[in-house]
């Protein structure tokens, strides 16, 4: 077996570990999400992460996006609504 199919077969077994992820609400001003596999887009608006299987679409004033951990993020700041989008 060659080290690419190796690590393919690696990441593939990791993405099956990690199926669940968690959002921690408080008021509509902070919002903690556990297991963020990816930031798509972040600005004062508006904030797209992508969990282990859905897109969170998370939109108010004054978003502020930092590090939560090894796998997770904070938004804060004036919460005004919050979507979820199923992942394929």
């Amino acid at each position: 077996m060659n080290i690419k199919k190796l690590a393919l077969k690696y990441e593939h077994a990791k993405s099956h570990l990690n199926r669940h992820s968690s959002l921690q609400i408080t008021d509509n001003s902070e919002i903690i999400a556990d297991g963020c596999r990816k930031i798509v887009s972040c600005d004062e608006s508006a904030v797209i992460i992508d969990q282990s299987r859905c897109r969170i679409t998370v939109t108010g004033n004054d978003l502020k996006l930092r590090n939560w951990g090894s796998d997770g993020v904070a938004i804060t700041g004036e919460i005004n609504s919050i979507e979820f989008t199923k992942l394929l």
